[in-house]
């Protein structure tokens, strides 16, 4: 008798410890995020926020509770929220809607273009080797893509080469080789892997960038755009007909006859201003 009611005894102990477990779970889960104890309180609450948004339990488009909720749950004084915060934003993680919030930010390859252009201006980088690790890149991304395009990419190179074609009878030149790099965008993203994407797009983002420099030459840089086109147009014609070989050729043969161009660009230049510098010393 006294065994059993010591067996009862331990069971209904154990229930008990098990409930009260199971609302205390409960109650420090009704709250997105947890007091911040040590270290620097600011990367503390980003790392927070940052690993829900890694994990998946906040998502693009979702809304952070209000400044005065997150200062509750962090236990951290307003200063430390906000410099959380535009440091997420900085990175690219969220966005801050002035009179509407913050939000978790789409994925976009802004966050990583911008400081990847800066470090390589540092470092000297030309535009030729930019152009080389196209070369590298392209032609085999273009080959795989065609063996994964679904109609819809095929349907946003078509209008990607309609839209060209208007900015260039408008003589919309910037938004013309902006629409030229978005078809090589599209081409990255057929292939429907996010690494290549992402990497794609940010080299692309550098290109844009360094392009705008190249040349003031309205003319020139109206012949380059037209010479892409007509490579693009090909492009499209061997991706409809399923020929990934014919893709690779033709995407080779386009970003060296864009490295070609380019380098005789900067070449000109350099004799423009040696002649410059020839006759102030005359």
């Amino acid at each position: 008798m006294r065994k059993n009611a010591l067996v009862n005894f331990l069971l209904d102990k154990s229930n008990l410890i098990g409930r009260i477990t199971n609302i205390r779970y409960q109650t420090e889960n009704m709250d997105q995020f947890k007091k911040v104890k040590s270290g620097k309180v600011s990367e503390l609450i980003s790392q927070q926020i940052k690993s829900a948004i890694l994990n998946g339990r906040m998502k693009a488009g979702d809304k952070l509770p209000p400044e005065r909720e997150l200062v509750d749950q962090f236990q951290a004084s307003r200063n430390s929220v906000r410099e959380a915060i535009n440091t997420l934003e900085t990175s690219g993680l969220l966005i801050i809607k002035h009179g509407s919030g913050v939000f978790v930010a789409e994925v976009n390859s802004r966050p990583m273009s911008e400081p990847l252009y800066s470090f390589l201006r540092m470092k000297k980088t030309t535009l030729n080797e930019l152009t080389e690790a196209r070369i590298i890149l392209e032609p085999n991304i273009a080959r795989i893509a065609c063996e994964r395009m679904t109609p819809e990419d095929l349907l946003k190179l078509e209008h990607n080469i309609e839209e060209t074609s208007k900015t260039m009878k408008s003589n919309s030149l910037s938004l013309t080789s902006v629409k030229n790099i978005e078809f090589h965008v599209f081409i990255a993203e057929a292939i429907h892997n996010t690494v290549i994407s992402l990497t794609m797009n940010t080299l692309f983002d550098v290109v844009k960038e360094m392009n705008i420099e190249i040349t003031d030459d309205l003319t020139k840089r109206k012949r380059i755009s037209s010479r892409a086109t007509d490579y693009h147009k090909k492009l499209l014609k061997a991706f409809r007909e399923k020929n990934p070989q014919m893709t690779h050729e033709l995407m080779l043969k386009h970003v060296r006859v864009i490295q070609q161009r380019f380098n005789q660009i900067i070449a000109d230049r350099t004799k423009e201003g040696i002649n410059k510098f020839q006759k102030r010393k005359e």
